[in-house]
C-alpha cells in the first residue's frame, strides 16, 4: 500500500497531508514527530476522533468504531429526504438493468444523480460494505440514468436514513494468531432479462467477496466480471481468484505488523481459511492440474495456487 510506511517501532498511515501513527510506546511517536519538525511545519493533534470524514470512536471494551454518520446527512440532505421513513434493505431482489426505454429522471432538478451517486461510493468504499452491491449497481448507470436508477438511489437513501449509526467495529483479540479470513462467491449470469439480449454485459456474471480480520470487514468488493464466464463454477472461480487478490498481499502486510508490533510469530503462523460454496470451483483451486476446460483462465485465474498448496490459505 503506497499510504502504509512502517519502521522497526512505528506505523504512519498517510493521506495527502494527513498521517495517523501507530506504536505500542507513544515515545516511539514522539521521536518521529520530532525528527519531522526539523524539515516540516506540523501540527499535532492528539488522539484520533475523526480521519478523512471518517469518525473514529473508542468504546469503553476496548473496541472502536469506524463510522460516517456525517457524510449520511449530507447525502440525504442533498436529496431533500432527512425526514424520510426508513427501509429494511438498501436494494431490490431485481437486477438493476440500463432500461433504456424507461421513463426519463423526474429529480434532476433538485438533485445530480452522479454527485449523489459520488458520496454513497466514498461511503460504500470505507464504512458501509452492507451497501456495497446496491451503490454498484447504480453507479453503473451513471452516464444515462432512467427514472429507475433514481428509484434505486433513494431506496438506498432510505436504508442509510434507518443506519445512520451503523459502522465498522474493531474488538480486541487475545489470540497470538490473528484471523485474516475471506467470503467470496458469484452471481452467474445475473443480469440475464435485465439488460438488452444483445448486449454482452447481460451474460456477465458478479464477484462479491469480503475479507474479515478477526470478524470485521476490512476489503469488500462487489463488480460485474471482465471476461464473460461459460459456467457457474468458471464465475465462482473467477470470484475466488479475484478475492484471492487483495488477500495475499493483506497477509503480508499484516505478518509485516506483526514484526512492527513485535507479536513474535503471531503473523507468520496466520492461517487463513477462504468459504467458497461452489465444489467444482474448490476443486479446480486444489487441484495441481489444468483441465482442457481451463486453460483459457489458466493465466490470469490460476495464481494463488501456490499459496493453497503451501496450506497458508
Amino acid at each position: 500500500d503506497p499510504c502504509l510506511f512502517l519502521s522497526d517501532k512505528v506505523v504512519a498511515v498517510v493521506w495527502v497531508d494527513d498521517v495517523l501513527w501507530f506504536a505500542r510506546d507513544e515515545a516511539d511517536i514522539d521521536k518521529v514527530i520530532d525528527s519531522l519538525k526539523a524539515d516540516f511545519e506540523l501540527k499535532v493533534e492528539g488522539d484520533v476522533s475523526s480521519f478523512l470524514g471518517m469518525e473514529i470512536i473508542n468504546n469503553s471494551d476496548g473496541s472502536f468504531e469506524l463510522r460516517q454518520s456525517g457524510l449520511i446527512k449530507r447525502i440525504l440532505f442533498a436529496m431533500g429526504m432527512e425526514e424520510c421513513n426508513s427501509t429494511r434493505t438498501p436494494a431490490d431482489t431485481k437486477p438493476l438493468g440500463a432500461d433504456t426505454h424507461g421513463r426519463v429522471c423526474s429529480r434532476q432538478d433538485r438533485w445530480q444523480y452522479s454527485s449523489v451517486v459520488g458520496m454513497m461510493l466514498y461511503l460504500a468504499g470505507n464504512t458501509r460494505p452492507d451497501i456495497a452491491f446496491a451503490v454498484h449497481q447504480a453507479a453503473r448507470h451513471t452516464h444515462n440514468p432512467r427514472a429507475v436508477h433514481e428509484e434505486a438511489l433513494i431506496k438506498i437513501a432510505r436504508y442509510l436514513q434507518g443506519t445512520k449509526d451503523k459502522g465498522l467495529r474493531f474488538h480486541p483479540s487475545d489470540s497470538n494468531q490473528p484471523r485474516l479470513d475471506a467470503y467470496c462467491d458469484a452471481d452467474f449470469a445475473g443480469l440475464w432479462g435485465s439488460e438488452a439480449a444483445d448486449d454482452p454485459t447481460c451474460v456477465k456474471s458478479r464477484t462479491g467477496y469480503v475479507i474479515m480480520y478477526e470478524g470485521c470487514p476490512v476489503i469488500w468488493k462487489s463488480k460485474l466480471q471482465s471476461l464473460i464466464a461459460l459456467s457457474t463454477m468458471e464465475a465462482e472461480y473467477i470470484s475466488l481468484s479475484m478475492c484471492m487478490r487483495d488477500l495475499i498481499p493483506l497477509r503480508r502486510v499484516l505478518q509485516d505488523l506483526c514484526e512492527v508490533f513485535d507479536l513474535g510469530q503471531a503473523g507468520v503462523m496466520a492461517h487463513s481459511t477462504v468459504f467458497e460454496d461452489n465444489s467444482a470451483a474448490l476443486t479446480l483451486a486444489n487441484s495441481p492440474q489444468m483441465t482442457p476446460r481451463s486453460k483459457h483462465i489458466a493465466l490470469r485465474y490460476h495464481f494463488f495456487r501456490s499459496e493453497v498448496a503451501s496450506g497458508n490459505i
